[in-house]
């Protein structure tokens, strides 16, 4: 990010980080494997492990959650461009680059996943996304100029077909809201005008914490007394100006197309061709 800044760099990332950050994650529950297997005082349960991520990582999120690379959908995409308004196409295009053969980086180890402001819409598409069959839970920003909420969380959300499955939606939050400052010492922050971060940042990532300790306790932990908690009553409760939060946990497409373009007057473009979509599935 420093060096797209700078004039460094002309490319956010490699078309192998698409792959090579899921082998990442699974090479390290590999090591841990192996790790607790010499040293049993660990009391490690790799066979049921998580993932949390942001942006990219929520792309890895979801791969490893299931979700397959999506060739033909990208091809559609990207040779034939609809949806100008959206930044994050001109990074899911670069999977184009990828052998055909790396399509499935699923991890049968990741029992639950949270994605946020994860880029899908191209890159998964729905085919690619309908195979996600884990716990899964999405949040997005109403204000994230990078992957935007309509086409890149809310419309694939409804493609989920998993049984349980959360969509929380921020208003006003941007597509760095819920990123934290890094506790390290010599850490080096990339600047950000308070702008593109957004109003309150804070609220934003105080409800990611509390979704997801309520999600990972649900269904990683096993722990039902937390399964209120993953509400749309009890999200209201949370919900504070000038931020406000709403949970989801199912999202028809054609109720979806018709609302929301009425209000999302920046994605316009886009409307079109979900509603179409959205008549066509249902």
């Amino acid at each position: 990010m420093r060096s797209l800044f700078s004039g460094q760099a002309a490319e956010v990332a490699e078309p192998s980080e698409f792959v090579n950050r899921p082998l990442d994650v699974k090479y390290l529950l590999d090591e841990l494997e192996r790790l607790n297997a010499v040293n049993p005082s660990w009391q490690l349960n790799v066979q049921r492990a998580a993932i949390i991520g942001q942006s990219f990582g929520g792309y890895t999120a979801l791969a490893l959650a299931g979700a397959s690379l999506n060739f033909s959908q990208l091809r559609q995409d990207c040779n034939n461009p609809k949806d100008i308004w959206n930044l994050s196409l001109l990074l899911q295009c670069r999977a184009l680059a990828l052998p055909l053969t790396q399509d499935n980086l699923k991890d049968w180890r990741i029992k639950a996943a949270i994605a946020i402001n994860p880029f899908t819409s191209s890159i998964f598409g729905e085919l690619g996304l309908r195979k996600i069959q884990i716990p899964i839970a999405i949040v997005s920003s109403s204000a994230d100029t990078i992957a935007p909420a309509l086409p890149e969380q809310i419309i694939p959300f409804a493609w989920l077909t998993a049984e349980r499955k959360y969509l929380l939606s921020i208003d006003r939050a941007s597509h760095f809201s819920t990123i934290g400052e890094s506790a390290a010492e010599d850490a080096d922050p990339i600047p950000l005008p308070a702008q593109v971060i957004g109003p309150n940042p804070a609220i934003a990532r105080r409800y990611v914490s509390i979704l997801s300790v309520a999600f990972m306790e649900t269904y990683l932990d096993r722990n039902p007394q937390y399964r209120p908690y993953l509400s749309s009553s009890y999200i209201q409760t949370i919900s504070q100006a000038p931020l406000d939060v709403s949970l989801v946990s199912s999202l028809p497409l054609t109720q979806l197309a018709n609302s929301i373009c009425t209000v999302v007057t920046a994605q316009q473009n886009f409307c079109p061709q979900a509603y179409r979509r959205g008549r066509k599935e249902s």
